[in-house]
Protein backbone atom coordinates (compact mmCIF):
# COMPACT_ATOMS: atom_id res chain seq x y z
CA UNK A 1 0.00 0.00 0.00
CA UNK A 2 2.95 2.37 1.16
CA UNK A 3 4.79 1.74 -2.51
CA UNK A 4 1.50 2.28 -4.66
CA UNK A 5 0.94 5.53 -2.39
CA UNK A 6 5.11 6.74 -3.32
CA UNK A 7 4.43 5.40 -6.82
CA UNK A 8 1.07 7.89 -7.26
CA UNK A 9 2.96 10.31 -5.63
CA UNK A 10 5.66 10.21 -7.90
CA UNK A 11 3.53 9.83 -11.07
CA UNK A 12 1.64 13.36 -9.80
CA UNK A 13 5.58 14.88 -9.56
CA UNK A 14 6.24 13.36 -13.13
CA UNK A 15 3.07 15.20 -14.39
CA UNK A 16 3.56 18.33 -12.45
CA UNK A 17 7.05 18.42 -13.74
CA UNK A 18 5.84 18.17 -17.49
CA UNK A 19 3.31 20.96 -17.45
CA UNK A 20 5.84 23.01 -16.18
CA UNK A 21 8.73 21.96 -18.72
CA UNK A 22 5.97 22.36 -21.21
CA UNK A 23 4.76 25.74 -20.68
CA UNK A 24 8.81 27.10 -20.26
CA UNK A 25 9.34 24.77 -23.79
CA UNK A 26 6.72 26.63 -25.61
CA UNK A 27 7.62 30.23 -24.11
CA UNK A 28 11.43 29.80 -25.39
CA UNK A 29 10.14 28.81 -28.62
CA UNK A 30 8.02 32.00 -29.84
CA UNK A 31 9.68 34.57 -27.79
CA UNK A 32 13.15 33.76 -28.01
CA UNK A 33 13.77 31.10 -30.54
CA UNK A 34 10.64 32.25 -33.57
CA UNK A 35 11.15 35.93 -32.24
CA UNK A 36 7.90 36.34 -32.89
CA UNK A 37 7.06 39.88 -31.96
CA UNK A 38 9.82 41.08 -33.86
CA UNK A 39 8.54 39.36 -36.91
CA UNK A 40 5.62 40.94 -36.56
CA UNK A 41 6.18 44.33 -35.74
CA UNK A 42 8.39 44.07 -39.35
CA UNK A 43 6.16 42.62 -41.26
CA UNK A 44 3.67 45.08 -40.21
CA UNK A 45 5.74 47.69 -40.86
CA UNK A 46 6.17 46.85 -44.77
CA UNK A 47 2.58 45.52 -45.24
CA UNK A 48 -0.64 44.40 -44.00
CA UNK A 49 -1.92 41.12 -43.89
CA UNK A 50 -4.30 39.46 -45.99
CA UNK A 51 -7.86 38.50 -45.07
CA UNK A 52 -8.99 36.96 -41.90
CA UNK A 53 -10.70 34.70 -43.67
CA UNK A 54 -7.38 32.63 -44.78
CA UNK A 55 -6.32 32.80 -40.97
CA UNK A 56 -9.65 31.36 -39.76
CA UNK A 57 -9.91 28.56 -42.47
CA UNK A 58 -6.80 27.34 -42.29
CA UNK A 59 -7.62 26.83 -38.03
CA UNK A 60 -10.51 25.46 -38.47
CA UNK A 61 -8.45 22.34 -40.78
CA UNK A 62 -7.04 21.59 -37.23
CA UNK A 63 -9.60 20.04 -36.77
CA UNK A 64 -9.55 17.42 -39.86
CA UNK A 65 -5.55 16.98 -40.11
CA UNK A 66 -5.64 15.69 -36.14
CA UNK A 67 -9.24 14.24 -36.90
CA UNK A 68 -7.42 11.43 -39.69
CA UNK A 69 -4.59 11.21 -37.74
CA UNK A 70 -6.88 10.11 -34.90
CA UNK A 71 -8.78 7.87 -37.21
CA UNK A 72 -5.54 5.97 -38.87
CA UNK A 73 -4.57 5.67 -34.89
CA UNK A 74 -7.97 3.76 -34.22
CA UNK A 75 -7.75 1.68 -37.17
CA UNK A 76 -4.26 0.48 -36.21
CA UNK A 77 -5.10 -0.45 -32.74
CA UNK A 78 -8.39 -1.78 -32.62
CA UNK A 79 -6.57 -5.23 -34.19
CA UNK A 80 -5.43 -5.35 -30.33
CA UNK A 81 -7.98 -3.77 -28.62
CA UNK A 82 -11.40 -1.69 -29.05
CA UNK A 83 -10.92 1.84 -28.91
CA UNK A 84 -13.32 4.67 -29.64
CA UNK A 85 -13.17 7.65 -31.65
CA UNK A 86 -12.82 10.40 -28.07
CA UNK A 87 -10.23 7.85 -27.23
CA UNK A 88 -7.95 8.08 -30.14
CA UNK A 89 -8.31 11.80 -30.13
CA UNK A 90 -6.95 11.89 -26.02
CA UNK A 91 -3.86 9.27 -27.42
CA UNK A 92 -3.20 11.51 -30.78
CA UNK A 93 -2.60 14.88 -28.57
CA UNK A 94 -1.11 13.17 -26.20
CA UNK A 95 1.56 12.04 -28.33
CA UNK A 96 1.62 15.67 -29.97
CA UNK A 97 2.47 17.35 -26.54
CA UNK A 98 5.24 14.84 -25.65
CA UNK A 99 6.60 15.23 -29.27
CA UNK A 100 7.21 18.95 -29.31
CA UNK A 101 9.74 18.61 -26.74
CA UNK A 102 11.69 15.26 -27.79
CA UNK A 103 13.97 15.21 -30.28
CA UNK A 104 12.37 13.76 -34.18
CA UNK A 105 8.84 13.89 -31.92
CA UNK A 106 9.57 10.42 -30.52
CA UNK A 107 7.48 11.61 -27.79
CA UNK A 108 4.54 10.65 -29.97
CA UNK A 109 4.68 7.15 -29.45
CA UNK A 110 5.50 7.76 -25.57
CA UNK A 111 2.02 9.85 -25.61
CA UNK A 112 -0.24 7.52 -27.69
CA UNK A 113 0.71 4.33 -25.66
CA UNK A 114 0.21 6.11 -21.98
CA UNK A 115 -3.77 5.66 -22.83
CA UNK A 116 -3.31 1.58 -24.22
CA UNK A 117 -5.00 -0.66 -21.36
CA UNK A 118 -4.66 -3.89 -23.08
CA UNK A 119 -1.80 -3.41 -25.58
CA UNK A 120 1.63 -3.72 -24.44
CA UNK A 121 3.34 -0.67 -24.58
CA UNK A 122 6.05 -1.54 -26.99
CA UNK A 123 4.13 -3.17 -28.87
CA UNK A 124 1.73 -0.06 -29.47
CA UNK A 125 5.03 1.85 -30.04
CA UNK A 126 5.50 -0.53 -33.24
CA UNK A 127 2.32 -0.28 -34.28
CA UNK A 128 2.32 3.23 -33.98
CA UNK A 129 5.69 3.33 -36.04
CA UNK A 130 3.18 1.63 -38.65
CA UNK A 131 1.06 4.59 -39.02
CA UNK A 132 4.06 6.97 -39.00
CA UNK A 133 5.56 5.16 -41.64
CA UNK A 134 2.61 5.80 -44.38
CA UNK A 135 3.25 9.28 -43.74
CA UNK A 136 6.18 9.18 -44.40
CA UNK A 137 6.38 7.68 -47.54
CA UNK A 138 3.40 10.24 -48.91
CA UNK A 139 5.54 13.57 -47.81
CA UNK A 140 8.53 12.02 -49.78
CA UNK A 141 7.00 10.50 -52.64
CA UNK A 142 4.99 13.97 -53.26
CA UNK A 143 9.13 15.15 -52.58
CA UNK A 144 10.24 14.29 -55.51
CA UNK A 145 7.80 15.93 -57.30
CA UNK A 146 8.86 19.54 -56.10
CA UNK A 147 12.73 18.02 -56.38
CA UNK A 148 11.61 17.69 -60.41
CA UNK A 149 9.77 21.46 -60.45
CA UNK A 150 13.51 22.33 -59.24
CA UNK A 151 15.48 20.23 -61.55
CA UNK A 152 16.84 23.35 -62.93
CA UNK A 153 18.62 24.14 -59.34
CA UNK A 154 20.26 20.67 -59.21
CA UNK A 155 21.92 20.24 -62.54
CA UNK A 156 24.36 18.56 -61.59
CA UNK A 157 22.34 15.91 -59.30
CA UNK A 158 20.41 15.08 -62.30
CA UNK A 159 20.70 10.94 -61.04
CA UNK A 160 18.82 12.16 -57.54
CA UNK A 161 14.97 11.87 -59.74
CA UNK A 162 15.66 8.43 -61.18
CA UNK A 163 17.01 7.43 -57.44
CA UNK A 164 14.60 9.00 -55.95
CA UNK A 165 11.50 7.32 -57.67
CA UNK A 166 13.06 4.09 -57.02
CA UNK A 167 13.43 4.19 -53.30
CA UNK A 168 9.61 5.42 -53.08
CA UNK A 169 8.54 2.66 -55.21
CA UNK A 170 10.93 -0.32 -53.25
CA UNK A 171 9.40 1.62 -50.05
CA UNK A 172 5.80 1.68 -51.41
CA UNK A 173 6.71 -1.93 -52.27
CA UNK A 174 8.04 -3.27 -49.14
CA UNK A 175 4.92 -1.42 -46.50
CA UNK A 176 1.72 -2.67 -49.02
CA UNK A 177 3.77 -6.25 -48.27
CA UNK A 178 4.78 -5.83 -44.61
CA UNK A 179 3.20 -8.95 -43.02
CA UNK A 180 5.24 -11.04 -46.38
CA UNK A 181 8.35 -9.30 -45.26
CA UNK A 182 8.03 -9.90 -41.86
CA UNK A 183 6.74 -13.95 -42.48
CA UNK A 184 10.72 -13.77 -44.46
CA UNK A 185 12.27 -12.20 -41.85
CA UNK A 186 10.60 -14.26 -39.30
CA UNK A 187 12.26 -17.33 -40.77
CA UNK A 188 15.71 -16.05 -38.86
CA UNK A 189 17.23 -17.80 -35.71
CA UNK A 190 18.07 -14.47 -34.07
CA UNK A 191 14.75 -12.79 -34.83
CA UNK A 192 12.78 -15.20 -32.39
CA UNK A 193 14.04 -13.08 -29.09
CA UNK A 194 11.91 -10.08 -31.09
CA UNK A 195 8.88 -11.98 -32.43
CA UNK A 196 6.59 -11.25 -29.27
CA UNK A 197 6.63 -7.66 -29.89
CA UNK A 198 7.63 -7.08 -33.95
CA UNK A 199 4.82 -9.28 -34.59
CA UNK A 200 2.68 -6.12 -35.00
CA UNK A 201 4.28 -5.82 -38.64
CA UNK A 202 2.74 -9.17 -39.78
CA UNK A 203 -0.75 -8.29 -38.88
CA UNK A 204 -1.72 -6.00 -41.01
CA UNK A 205 -3.14 -7.01 -45.00
CA UNK A 206 -2.47 -5.11 -48.31
CA UNK A 207 -5.77 -3.17 -47.74
CA UNK A 208 -5.57 -2.05 -44.34
CA UNK A 209 -2.07 -0.63 -45.28
CA UNK A 210 -3.17 0.54 -48.70
CA UNK A 211 -6.04 2.47 -46.66
CA UNK A 212 -3.48 3.64 -43.81
CA UNK A 213 -1.67 5.20 -47.36
CA UNK A 214 -5.03 6.50 -48.75
CA UNK A 215 -6.02 8.63 -45.16
CA UNK A 216 -2.35 9.71 -45.07
CA UNK A 217 -2.72 11.02 -48.60
CA UNK A 218 -5.86 13.07 -47.44
CA UNK A 219 -4.07 14.12 -44.03
CA UNK A 220 -1.37 16.06 -46.26
CA UNK A 221 -3.55 18.05 -48.51
CA UNK A 222 -4.86 19.44 -45.31
CA UNK A 223 -1.55 20.31 -44.96
CA UNK A 224 -1.03 21.64 -47.67
CA UNK A 225 -3.83 24.11 -47.69
CA UNK A 226 -3.10 24.99 -44.07
CA UNK A 227 0.59 26.47 -45.37
CA UNK A 228 -0.76 27.89 -48.45
CA UNK A 229 -3.78 29.86 -46.89
CA UNK A 230 -0.99 30.60 -43.96
CA UNK A 231 1.01 32.39 -47.60
CA UNK A 232 -1.95 34.30 -48.28
CA UNK A 233 -2.40 35.30 -45.15
CA UNK A 234 1.02 36.94 -44.75
CA UNK A 235 1.20 38.26 -48.01
CA UNK A 236 3.72 36.00 -49.47
CA UNK A 237 2.72 36.31 -53.54
CA UNK A 238 3.65 33.36 -54.93
CA UNK A 239 2.06 31.59 -58.41
CA UNK A 240 -0.33 28.45 -57.30
CA UNK A 241 2.20 25.76 -58.72
CA UNK A 242 5.28 27.35 -57.48
CA UNK A 243 4.03 28.19 -53.79
CA UNK A 244 2.63 24.49 -53.99
CA UNK A 245 5.85 23.22 -54.91
CA UNK A 246 8.03 25.18 -52.27
CA UNK A 247 5.24 23.98 -49.55
CA UNK A 248 5.85 20.14 -50.71
CA UNK A 249 9.87 20.83 -51.05
CA UNK A 250 10.13 22.22 -47.71
CA UNK A 251 7.91 19.31 -45.82
CA UNK A 252 10.14 16.75 -47.39
CA UNK A 253 13.10 18.96 -46.09
CA UNK A 254 11.87 18.72 -42.43
CA UNK A 255 11.11 14.73 -42.62
CA UNK A 256 13.87 13.54 -43.72
CA UNK A 257 16.51 15.96 -41.33
CA UNK A 258 17.27 15.06 -37.86
CA UNK A 259 15.78 17.64 -36.15
CA UNK A 260 17.55 17.30 -32.55
CA UNK A 261 16.10 19.27 -30.06
CA UNK A 262 18.08 22.24 -30.17
CA UNK A 263 19.25 21.88 -33.93
CA UNK A 264 15.64 22.07 -34.51
CA UNK A 265 14.84 25.50 -33.65
CA UNK A 266 15.02 27.96 -36.66
CA UNK A 267 14.91 24.47 -39.29
CA UNK A 268 11.57 25.25 -40.34
CA UNK A 269 11.88 28.75 -40.78
CA UNK A 270 15.51 28.50 -42.49
CA UNK A 271 14.14 25.37 -44.92
CA UNK A 272 11.01 27.66 -45.84
CA UNK A 273 13.53 30.55 -46.61
CA UNK A 274 15.30 27.71 -48.55
CA UNK A 275 12.75 27.47 -51.46
CA UNK A 276 10.16 30.52 -50.89
CA UNK A 277 12.58 32.86 -51.37
CA UNK A 278 13.66 31.71 -54.82
CA UNK A 279 9.54 33.81 -55.51
CA UNK A 280 9.08 36.28 -52.95
CA UNK A 281 11.29 38.79 -50.97
CA UNK A 282 8.92 38.58 -47.91
CA UNK A 283 11.16 36.66 -45.76
CA UNK A 284 8.84 37.92 -42.67
CA UNK A 285 5.87 36.27 -44.39
CA UNK A 286 7.54 33.56 -45.41
CA UNK A 287 8.76 32.77 -41.28
CA UNK A 288 5.45 34.07 -40.26
CA UNK A 289 3.66 31.36 -42.46
CA UNK A 290 6.03 28.72 -41.31
CA UNK A 291 5.84 29.47 -37.79
CA UNK A 292 2.23 30.25 -37.80
CA UNK A 293 1.82 26.48 -39.08
CA UNK A 294 3.31 24.92 -36.13
CA UNK A 295 1.25 27.02 -34.09
CA UNK A 296 -1.61 25.81 -35.41
CA UNK A 297 -0.92 22.21 -35.86
CA UNK A 298 0.99 22.01 -32.66
CA UNK A 299 0.98 24.29 -30.09
CA UNK A 300 -2.88 24.11 -29.24
CA UNK A 301 -2.85 20.36 -29.80
CA UNK A 302 -0.21 20.09 -27.33
CA UNK A 303 -2.11 22.51 -24.81
CA UNK A 304 -5.05 20.34 -24.89
CA UNK A 305 -2.44 16.93 -24.79
CA UNK A 306 -1.44 18.28 -21.43
CA UNK A 307 -4.52 17.94 -20.22
CA UNK A 308 -5.13 14.53 -21.34
CA UNK A 309 -1.86 13.68 -19.87
CA UNK A 310 -2.29 14.99 -16.77
CA UNK A 311 -5.94 13.07 -16.42
CA UNK A 312 -4.27 9.87 -16.79
CA UNK A 313 -4.71 7.47 -14.20
CA UNK A 314 -1.94 6.37 -12.37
Amino acid sequence: MFQTTQYQKAIKIAKNVLVLVLTVFIFYKLIYAYHINSLFQRFELKQQIGSIYWLLVASFLLIFNWGIEALKWKLLIQKYEPIDYKTAIKAILSGVTLSIITPNQIGDFAGRVIHLEVLNKIKGSLVAVIGHTAQVIITLFFGLFSLSFFSEQLLGYWYLLPLGYGFIFLLILVYLNLSLVYSKINKLTWFVKFEQYVNVFGAYNRQELGLLLLLSFLRYTVFLTQYYLLLRFFKVDIDFFPALACIIATFCVQSVVPSFLLLEIGLRGATALMFFSLYSLNQEGILLAAYSLWIVNMLFPAILGMYFIYKVRS
